[in-house]
């Protein structure tokens, strides 16, 4: 068989995290086109903070009640597990606390400038974002190999050189198809690419705090959202967010509001809230039991119905140039992911050698030579295979 499936751990962070982000963006549409009728972009930034603070005690609380029982305590599914704190951080407080501001720091800055490609659009298209961002995401999954193996030190083989490549060219194609109909902004790529790198960023460090210095989940999503939070009530200073504000209250005294709307809106913003506590959450488990990658993989998986779904709303690309543009964009994005699973191992390619050193083409060799009786000879010739394999 030339693919297999290469499951080889729960995908239940990376699902649950997909599913949430999902949520998200439906309550995030109905709420803005049906309910209140606004958009919220920083608004929801705010609320997702806030939450974050709110979600993160509440698994706290729950683990720390719990932590007496013998039996192993779950919240949405996800093991609370407890702290280990018997294990040295090689790294001092402080330099935690700094790295945990830089964080959030990546984190706030990806935020705004994603809202400032939503507002700032002349088709004042709200979801301009996830259409636009769709095409490029997998731009992620290269970055964030490139920082982990600089950072982290994580090797990179055959089979995630040969995705990283085909992904680039991928990127190249769009980019160049989208320039020549004339349907690209460089000033949007360029924020694109800005949020790329600060989530990037961000999960990067999250993973050196998880697996070096050790750092609680739920600690670290409390105090991230802390400073988040504080850091975007700044940014109300400014007239956007001032007045985006300034829009909501003033709506139930509006002539024609319908005020079942907009309490109906205002308690879908706390669902929103909820959801993206959950979703973040998710995010971190994600990047912590997998890494940066799976986590760009998992919000790439949507990609191919935002950009479905950008061509059917924009009834201004139904012409040659943008049906062209629409079809080279989408067979690259369903490419890209396909190349994102194959990078993390979900599909494993047995052709050209990009089986070896994949968890699968491991697992099944270290399973024959136990058959064959454990072999010494057998075993170091597999492991200089394996060494040879190795690309950086």
């Amino acid at each position: 068989m030339l693919i297999r499936f290469g499951f080889r751990e729960s995908l239940l962070y990376p699902s649950l995290f997909v599913l949430f982000l999902a949520i998200r963006r439906i309550i995030k549409y109905f709420l803005e086109i049906h309910l209140l009728k606004l958009k919220l972009s920083y608004i929801l930034v705010l609320i997702m903070f806030i939450f974050e603070i709110v979600i993160g005690l509440f698994c706290l609380y729950h683990r720390k009640k719990k932590n007496n029982s013998p039996v192993t305590s779950e919240f949405m599914g996800i093991p609370l597990t407890k702290q280990v704190d018997v294990l040295k951080r090689p790294d001092s407080n402080l330099k935690v606390v700094i790295l945990i501001i830089l964080a959030s720091y990546f984190e706030i800055i990806g935020a705004i400038s994603r809202r400032y490609l939503t507002n700032n659009n002349t088709n004042n298209e709200s979801n301009l974002y996830d259409e636009y961002h769709a095409r490029y995401r997998s731009s992620e999954i290269i970055l964030a190999s490139l920082l982990c193996l600089f950072t982290l030190k994580l090797k990179i083989y055959r089979h995630h050189i040969f995705s990283l490549i085909v992904i680039l060219i991928c990127l190249i194609i769009v980019f160049i198809t989208e320039s020549i109909c004339g349907l690209d902004n460089l000033a949007y790529f360029l924020l694109i690419l800005v949020s790329s790198i600060c989530r990037v960023y961000l999960d990067t460090i999250e993973k050196y705090l998880f697996e070096v210095d050790f750092v609680d989940i739920y600690k670290i999503t409390i105090f991230e959202g802390i400073v988040d939070t504080i850091f975007t009530s700044f940014i109300y200073f400014f007239n956007g967010p001032k007045d985006e504000l300034i829009k909501l209250v003033k709506l139930p005294k509006e002539n024609g509001t319908d005020m079942f709307k907009y309490w109906g809106g205002i308690l879908l913003l706390i669902v929103y809230g909820i959801f993206s506590g959950l979703k973040n959450i998710n995010r971190r488990y994600t990047v912590k039991s997998f890494s940066p990658m799976t986590r760009a993989l998992a919000e790439s998986i949507l990609d191919p119905i935002f950009i479905i779904y950008g061509y059917i709303k924009n009834n201004n690309e139904s012409n040659e140039k943008g049906i062209i543009s629409f079809i080279i964009t989408l067979i690259c994005s369903f490419i890209m992911v396909f190349c994102s699973c194959i990078y993390n191992e979900i599909f494993v390619l047995y052709c050209f050698g990009l089986e070896r050193k994949t968890h699968l083409f491991i697992s099944h060799t270290n399973s024959n030579l136990e058959l064959a009786g454990n072999d010494k000879n057998a075993n170091a010739s597999f492991e200089d295979d394996m060494e040879r394999d190795s690309v950086i």
